[in-house]
């Protein structure tokens, strides 16, 4: 760690120990500089992201034929498919995943 010698807004440091719930006033300056700093990275991956989709890079994800398919017989809405032939004589209800 560096140690340095700065002057400091008296208020504002008490503003942000308030804010951050910090006790000391070192441990205030570090934890308002890791957090501008986790902001900052945070915009900077959102602004990345609203360009991949203003690019169209998502739209293939709006086409619901680019889902996983769904199984011959098998109802989404209700969960249900239907009958296996032979599974009524025998009784067998269960499925394999």
């Amino acid at each position: 760690m560096a140690k340095i010698l700065v002057n400091v807004d008296e208020e504002m440091l008490a503003a942000a120990q308030l804010l951050l719930g910090t006790k000391t006033k070192k441990d205030t300056v570090n934890l308002a500089l890791a957090e501008v700093v986790a902001r900052v990275s945070r915009l900077k991956a959102y602004d990345e992201l609203a360009e991949l989709f203003a690019s169209g890079e998502f739209d293939s994800l709006m086409d619901k034929h680019n889902y996983r398919p769904v199984p011959e017989g098998y109802d989404p809405i209700s969960g249900k498919h239907d009958p296996i032939p032979g599974e009524e004589e025998h009784g067998d209800t269960r499925r394999v995943a």
